[in-house]
């Protein structure tokens, strides 16, 4: 696999754990960065896979920058 497509694979992987956040969060509590943020915080806490790790730690840092939220 070339790094392209990694990279790609990679920031699929984010938007996908970040899109989960928003609709756990439909489902229980209200939409907004800190229960988002601490949705993925949990699950990267109980996620034993360091590649998952990474991407859910990658998705908390997107979500706190506010890089999705206007």
């Amino acid at each position: 696999m070339e790094r392209d497509e990694l990279e790609e694979e990679h920031a699929t992987f984010i938007a996908g754990e970040i899109g989960g956040a928003v609709i756990q969060c439909i489902d229980s509590i209200e939409i907004n960065h800190d229960n988002a943020i601490e949705y993925l915080e949990g699950k990267c806490r109980a996620i034993g896979n360091v590649i998952h790790k990474v991407v859910l730690r990658d998705s908390e840092t997107i979500v706190q920058m506010g890089i999705l939220y206007a």
